[in-house]
Parts: C-alpha cells; sequence; structure tokens
C-alpha cells in the first residue's frame, strides 16, 4: 500500500522535531479540537482561547507565538505585523489578511498535513 502525498507529508512533518513556540488556536471547538490532537501529535504545544484571551495574550509578549490559527483573522490586526497567521476557512475573503506579514490559507475541509505543512511553512519565516 503506498502513502499518498498527502500521507507523506504528514509523515515527514511528524517525525521533524518542532521548534519551540506556541500555536494559538481560535477556531469553533469542534475544529479546534482537531487542531489541538494534530498538531500535539506532532509535537506542537497548543492553546486553544476565544478572541479577547487570544489577543490579550498575543499583547502581552510574555509567549513566543509561532503561529495563530483562526477562521476570524481581523481581530487580530494589532498583532498582525508579528504573528504568523494561518486563516482557515471554507471561502477565504481576499481582505481578511491585509496586514499580516506573514500568512497563509488553508481550506476547509483539510487533513492534518495540510495544516502542519502550514504551521512549518509560517512559523519557519523570520519576521521584521
Amino acid at each position: 500500500m503506498s502513502l499518498s502525498q498527502q500521507e507523506k507529508i504528514c509523515v515527514l512533518l511528524m517525525t521533524v522535531e518542532p521548534d519551540t513556540g506556541l500555536v494559538v488556536i481560535v477556531e469553533d471547538p469542534f475544529i479546534h479540537t482537531f487542531l489541538r490532537t494534530a498538531l500535539n501529535r506532532a509535537g506542537h504545544h497548543t492553546t486553544e482561547l476565544n478572541v479577547q484571551n487570544a489577543v490579550d495574550l498575543l499583547c502581552s509578549g510574555r509567549h513566543h507565538v509561532k503561529a495563530l490559527i483562526t477562521n476570524t483573522p481581523r481581530p487580530f490586526l494589532s498583532v498582525a505585523a508579528d504573528i504568523p497567521l494561518i486563516y482557515t476557512t471554507s471561502c477565504p475573503d481576499p481582505g481578511a489578511t491585509e496586514g499580516f506579514s506573514h500568512w497563509c490559507i488553508v481550506r476547509k475541509p483539510f487533513h492534518a498535513g495540510q495544516l502542519l505543512e502550514a504551521v512549518h511553512d509560517v512559523s519557519n519565516v523570520v519576521l521584521p
């Protein structure tokens, strides 16, 4: 049985030692459970927060945040230059990522491999 390209990416990313930092998840409860499980299995540290608590955490500067995963990016414009964004949506709003220095869109529905690839891509960019 051969692995699909998606499964190969997932296996590759799960064998790479993740860098330190926190992935902040602001999503619907069902989705954030999937996100947390996939990321934790790959060795990433995650936290699920509501919008206000996430904004507070991101503005505090007390944690190294390697990525923000959300389907509502606009509330995070105050930290957009400093936080890599993974915008999860089935129908992307073209203006939703304006102001973010580095971002990617992961279209719903998606597989764990796509998520892990997105986290790898955005968290390995040096922001100004």
